[in-house]
């Protein structure tokens, strides 16, 4: 028993889906289940009162309570999820309007509007939420004080109207203060967590991935080139001589050079390929879908645009120059072992004059 109710409140939910959705789509599942319950057992009791017209009220409300929880949990898609909620709240609407009209049994009917405020606004959101109460509240209004109360089954004095309308009144502004308050709390929280988590990927100097959000790339371009089946290469580069820029210019002017050569370099990549700092003053690149000459031909046009541009570092035009080591990461080669692989070219350019592009397999050739 407690397994199948576990089961219906956690329907539609996924680990796709933001922490929000998923607490969402189990109120949902919670509120039809309850509302089912309830409707269809004021049903059974109605039926069997002779209130035959509250009874199929009652019953029809049930079956749209099934309905909404049906259209989410089978579609999944955010507008099956947005036509479900519009369909709960315009039941619960519609079947508390009713109950105001006919009294429901004994004129209890009017104390269900109460569902609707926390109801609204928690499945609309404030905005949709408060425009939904608002047009609800005009239409209690008017059935309740227009047209010489034609609209109403049954009689409520002028003081329970007014009670009434005043005491909904006062649930619904706290209703949207709640949910208000509620929203705003939870856009701070996400955007801190989104700001943490963008602090623990990139690096603070730079604003590229660190080495932590380098890794996570790769495990992601691996993870495509096995599905698609097509390879990638990654490269790591090294500024050549930076010891002695730190020792002659000191190390805030060294981190000036980092920033600048990191922004020649992202200048002139592709939208889809990644730029990480892979650690002092080594950088790491990954090209989807491209093989190792043609990363080669990607990197000899960022090396040329590094030689031609000096840097303006103060108030001096400073030439920074960089060695590239190249490899090429496909199903026989793995991520770790690119990885060596384009230290060790990048190790060979630097040892055979800097200012050079390397790849793996020319350094296999030499050796």
């Amino acid at each position: 028993m407690i397994s199948a109710i576990k089961q219906y409140v956690l329907s539609g939910v996924s680990r796709h889906y933001k922490d929000e959705t998923n607490r969402r789509i189990m109120v949902v599942n919670l509120f039809t289940a309850v509302g089912m319950f309830i409707t269809f057992t004021l049903g059974i009791r109605a039926l069997f009162g002779g209130e035959y017209s509250l009874s199929t009220l009652l019953f029809f409300s049930s079956i749209a309570f099934a309905v909404s929880q049906q259209i989410q949990v089978r579609y999944g898609t955010p507008k099956a999820r947005t036509i479900s909620i519009t369909l709960l709240i315009s039941c619960l609407m519609i079947l508390t309007l009713l109950l105001l009209i006919s009294g429901g049994k004994d004129n209890t009917g009017p104390l269900w509007i109460y569902l609707v405020p926390p109801v609204t606004m928690f499945f609309a959101g404030f905005v949709r939420g408060l425009l939904a109460l608002i047009a609800y509240t005009v239409t209690c209004a008017v059935i309740l004080f227009g047209f010489d109360e034609k609209l109403l089954m049954t009689s409520y004095t002028y003081a329970f109207k007014s009670r009434l309308l005043y005491s909904f009144l006062t649930v619904s502004f706290l209703s949207a203060f709640y949910e208000f308050s509620r929203q705003k709390s939870y856009e701070t929280a996400l955007y801190l967590s989104e700001q943490f988590e963008r602090q623990a990927k990139h690096d603070h100097l730079t604003q590229l991935l660190n080495r932590r959000g380098a890794q996570q790339s790769l495990e992601k371009e691996y993870a495509r080139m096995k599905r698609d089946n097509q390879v990638f290469s990654i490269a790591i580069a090294d500024i050549d001589r930076f010891k002695s820029i730190n020792d002659t210019l000191g190390h805030e002017q060294g981190d000036e050079v980092l920033k600048k050569i990191s922004k020649v370099f992202s200048d002139r990549l592709r939208g889809q390929d990644v730029l990480a700092r892979w650690g002092g003053e080594e950088f790491m690149f990954i090209f989807p879908n491209t093989d190792e000459s043609g990363a080669v031909h990607a990197l000899e046009q960022i090396k040329a645009a590094l030689n031609s541009s000096p840097l303006n570092i103060g108030d001096q035009a400073l030439h920074v120059t960089s060695s590239f080591g190249v490899s090429e990461v496909n199903s026989t080669n793995s991520v770790a072992s690119a990885i060596k692989q384009a230290d060790k070219a990048l190790y060979f350019a630097k040892e055979n004059g800097r200012d050079k592009v390397c790849p793996i397999s020319s350094v296999t050739q030499q050796s």
